[in-house]
Formats: C-alpha cells, structure tokens, sequence
C-alpha cells in the first residue's frame, strides 16, 4: 500500500509574489501541479514552532493561482523584454508594446500580491495533521539552514521525509558564490544528511558526489532517485516558430543570473575580441538578472565600447518570448565552470537548437553529447566556435543543427512516472 503524501508547499508560496519564476520556482511549479491530480493528502507548510497542515483541496487552488497569465508564460505580443531584444537584433521598432502595459502590468501585480498573500495566511493557520507513515515531499530546499522549520521530524519517525538536492556546488566551489555561503549551505546539508531518508536528484553526477559526502561523513547511505529533468519550456508550447526576422540575424542566446560560476567573462571577452576584428559581428543576447561578485563583468556590459553595440542584457523575459529566441538562436551558449545540471541545455535541444557548452561532465550527460562542447578556459576555442557556427553552411553549423535531432528530450509525463514509482517503493 503506498504511503500518503505530504507536499511542501512553503517555497511556491513564498515565490508568488515574483513576476518571472526561476527554473526552481518552475521545478517546484510543476511537482505542485503533478501532485494536485489526487496524489496528495496533505499541503504542508513551514511554522516557527511547528508545520502547519491543510487538506490537500489547497493544492489546486495553489496551482490556479501560480499557473495565471504572470506564470504560465505570458503574451508575447505584451512582453515588453522579448520587444526590447527584437528591437535591437533585428532592427524592429517596438512600438507595438502599448505605452499603457507597464500601469497594467503593475495592477496586475498588485492583484496578484494580494491573491499571494491571501493564500500564505490561509496557509499559515492550518489546523490539519498528517498522516500516519506518510512522506514528506520537499524538492525547493528553502531555508534549510534554519533547522528549526525541522526538528518536528525528529518526534514523527512515522513520517518519510525525501528530499531534491540540487547540487553541492557551495561545497567544491566556495569562491563562485557570496562570502560565507559555504558555512550556509554546509547547515543546508546538515539537514538533509539528518532527516533524508530518500533524495531526488537530476544527474547522475550529482548522485555520485552525494553520495561520496555521505561516505566521507561516515553516514548510511539512502536511496536516490535519478532522472533528468525536462524542460518547462517544452510544456504544452504551441508558440514555437521561427520567427522571420530573427532568423535572418546571426544572435547567440546565454541564459541564467549573471554571476561568475556562468563565466559571461569568456563569452564578452571574445565578442571583444571578434568586434575588433569583424566589421559585422554577431549579437549576444543575455538572459539573466544580475547577480554578484560580477564588478569586471558589468564593468563591460556598462562600459564596454566595443561590445555593448553587440550585446542586449534582458531579464523578466517571457517563456513565451525565451522559447522564441531559443528557436531563432545560432546557438545557446552554456560556458559554465560547474553545475548540477544545465536546463538551459535541456531547453534549447528541446526546441532543436545547437549548444555550445562547456566540456564538464554534467554538461556531457545532461546534453547526450550532442553539444558542441569546448573547455571553459579556451577563450580562442570559443570564440572560433562561434564564428563557425554564424555560418549556417559551415560544417561544424550543419553538424550542430543535426545533432539536436538525436536528442532524446525528457518529458514530464515519463519523469513524474518515474517520481510515482520512487516514492510507492519507499
């Protein structure tokens, strides 16, 4: 008989107030959609004392509200981001962004704070129990260094908590993220190396050095789950065309939060370097908020005269608008130094768009070796790459767009089979 469910919720809610959900906030998305079909029993929510529970009626009413216009991909014809990068690769006037949408925008945000903070107060006074025997389900790790949100697990050893593990990144590669973030994210590991008794990962890079900390602590292994996770760009899409205009413009696509991990240097030294020498050079579209420790690379992206004419940095983009780019694309590029995975790799094979990645493990087994792949210090490497594959005839170009059609994307139907069958063995 299989366990009831028990679904943390506390993340998706804590996330609905922003405007563009990250690639967690959509991970996190779709496994509260997955689990409001009559999968669980129980909404969880984090208290200072103790959890709060509710019926899991809450569920579906959570997944309403998060898959409105704001989140479920927006219009494209209203995405004054998308309009911003068509304007400035293809030489198209915006104009047809209304003058009016970012009033309309900001009442529709204020619509949708209220609605946000309606259901977290609900949420916060849950008089509901759990379950005997049931399993917690929380795939966001919000907040796991603070281990009080915890410690009720230690009088519930009924219940089966399972956990997704992203990475462990802040581990191997203390100097990619803020000052003293190692120190944070050893508490997050504390608290799932105390109460895990199953994981859930992306890779199976990620499960090997999971499962070389737990042998280097000298803790007892748990069963991990590995599957690649697909792409929520690729999920109930119409809107995947080519575009006409922008296919006719050599652009390159590089998404995620520019910070030093993702190595934007590399790239924006070699748009340097092909300004100088091509009369012509392609576009750069970054995808990403600013994040930190980044002082030389927006040093460039605010001041560099040679590149900025060649570069357009965006944020709060669409995926209706991000799925149009990544169709339209050369290429995406992904010069990270580490990862846990690589959507951005996932999203643009998905939608049959080359890859230039980085030559790291991960990037091998999340793109099946079907991205062109070059090592992230090889500036000359890079930079040929990608005047190789401006060309549409160029044999490394052709060789790139077959490649993609050998990919085997994974789906969302196939994946949370997968998760099913995991937690009914548990």
């Amino acid at each position: 008989m299989s366990r009831p469910i028990a679904f943390d919720a506390t993340h998706v809610v804590s996330r609905l107030v922003v405007e563009r959900p990250s690639g967690i906030d959509k991970v996190d998305l779709f496994y509260l959609e997955h689990f409001a079909r009559d999968r669980c029993s129980t909404v969880v929510h984090y208290g200072l004392t103790a959890p709060r529970f509710h019926d899991a009626k809450t569920l579906p009413q959570l997944s309403a509200l998060a898959t409105a216009d704001r989140w479920s991909g927006g219009v494209l014809e209203n995405d004054q981001a998308f309009a911003k990068v068509l304007s400035a690769v293809a030489g198209i006037s915006a104009a047809h962004v209304p003058a009016t949408e970012k009033r309309a925008d900001r009442r529709v945000a204020n619509r949708w704070q209220r609605r946000a903070a309606q259901i977290a107060w609900r949420l916060a006074r849950g008089r509901s129990t759990l379950p005997e025997g049931a399993i917690y389900l929380n795939v966001a790790q919000h907040v796991f260094e603070n281990h009080r949100f915890f410690t009720w697990l230690d009088h519930r050893r009924d219940v089966v908590p399972v956990f997704m593990v992203h990475d462990l990144l802040p581990l191997d590669y203390p100097e990619f993220f803020r000052p003293g973030y190692k120190t944070r994210f050893e508490r997050r590991f504390a608290t799932i190396s105390r109460y895990a008794r199953a994981l859930i990962v992306a890779s199976a890079s990620v499960a090997d050095r999971v499962r070389h900390e737990y042998r280097k602590r000298g803790l007892t292994p748990v069963p991990i789950w590995v599957a690649p996770l697909p792409s929520p760009l690729n999920a109930n899409r119409k809107e995947q065309q080519f575009d006409s205009e922008l296919v006719r413009q050599p652009y390159f696509i590089m998404v995620g939060t520019i910070e030093p991990r993702k190595n934007h240097l590399l790239i924006l030294n070699s748009w340097r370097r092909m300004a100088e020498d091509h009369a012509r050079p392609p576009k750069l579209v970054i995808v990403g908020g600013r994040g930190w420790e980044n002082e030389q690379v927006l040093d460039v992206l605010d001041r560099g005269v040679l590149v900025r004419p060649h570069v357009i940095e965006v944020a709060g983009i669409t995926d209706v608008g991000l799925v149009t780019l990544f169709r339209n694309a050369r290429a995406a590029l992904v010069p990270s130094f580490a990862e846990g995975y690589g959507l951005p790799i996932v999203e643009a094979l998905s939608l049959g768009t080359p890859v230039l990645a980085s030559n790291i493990a991960v990037f091998k087994e999340v793109g099946q070796d079907l991205c062109q792949y070059v090592h992230p210090l090889d500036g000359p490497g890079w930079r040929q790459a990608i005047l190789d594959l401006c060309n549409e005839n160029h044999p490394r170009a052709v060789q790139a767009r077959a490649a993609t059609q050998s990919f085997r994307a994974p789906n969302w139907t196939s994946y949370f089979e997968g998760v099913d069958d995991f937690l009914r063995a548990l």
